[in-house]
């Protein structure tokens, strides 16, 4: 199916919209900063505002109900435990999925963002919900599903969460696939997200494990790059696992061998730096 360009442009001017594009113009008008000096001002203080604010929801995100993932199936509606959880309407690599895979690939790509936000904040989102927050039918939310699970991408519901046990995040997923040895271009194709996306995850893998190597624990790790308990637990399981059998990537991305680096269970447990 075909991209209308000005859709991408529209798409675009949303994000225009928010406040981090609104603190850039501000600064690259008012105060005469350049524009590479305003990126990197509005990046710090996202990254200030993230770490010390990170409970609150950002300007693209949204409050959604969604169902405890630990509810089981068959209990009504009514009886069901609900969270609260964060959903990221719109980002800036929308617009390149939308160019590069039309109107179904940006649905498929926000269909998965908006589980696995959910699931890593013990919330999962059933089909209704996906059609709803998506403007679209559960018919065509099938059918997505269906297709995504075609390419190897997991999309859990409440029905089936119980017997294929607990599953990694998106990030996680990402991370692996790079210990594996895939290239940027193969896991954009296989989880539909952009090389962006799995840059900020890879470089997000490289803080916790650096971490460790400095003696933090994983509590006070989770503290220190805002990720949530579970990414970080996945991304301490992942370095012990690949450390031996994915040396050269491990290489790449901490700057030294991992046979330096010791397991989290040699992690000292001291007060927060």
């Amino acid at each position: 199916m075909g991209v209308n360009i000005q859709d991408t442009k529209t798409l675009k001017s949303v994000w225009v919209k928010t406040n981090e594009q609104q603190l850039f113009h501000q600064l690259e008008e008012e105060y005469g900063f350049s524009k590479a000096i305003c990126r990197s001002l509005v990046q710090l203080m996202h990254e200030f505002i993230e770490e010390n604010y990170g409970n609150l929801r950002s300007d693209t995100q949204i409050i959604y109900h969604a169902v405890h993932k630990d509810e089981p199936p068959g209990k009504s509606l009514q009886d069901l435990k609900l969270v609260p959880v964060k959903l990221t309407v719109s980002t800036p690599e929308d617009a390149s999925v939308l160019s590069s895979s039309g109107i179904q690939g940006l649905r498929q790509h926000k269909l998965i963002r908006f589980y696995n936000e959910a699931y890593e904040q013990s919330g999962l989102l059933i089909q209704q919900d996906l059609a709803h927050l998506l403007t679209t039918s559960t018919r065509t939310i099938q059918r997505d599903m269906k297709e995504l699970r075609d390419k190897g991408i997991m999309i859990p519901t409440r029905g089936s969460l119980q017997d294929i046990g607990p599953t990694l995040s998106h990030k996680a997923k990402i991370v692996e696939l790079y210990l594996k040895g895939y290239e940027y271009t193969e896991i954009e194709q296989r989880t539909h997200h952009t090389g962006d996306a799995i840059k900020r995850y890879i470089q997000g893998f490289s803080k916790v494990i650096l971490l460790m190597q400095k003696g933090y624990n994983s509590v006070q790790i989770r503290e220190l790059t805002s990720q949530s308990e579970k990414v970080v637990g996945e991304y301490l399981d992942l370095f012990n696992q690949y450390r031996d059998i994915s040396n050269d990537r491990l290489l790449q991305i901490l700057g030294e061998p991992p046979d330096k680096i010791p397991c989290i269970e040699s992690e000292k447990k001291g007060e927060l730096g």
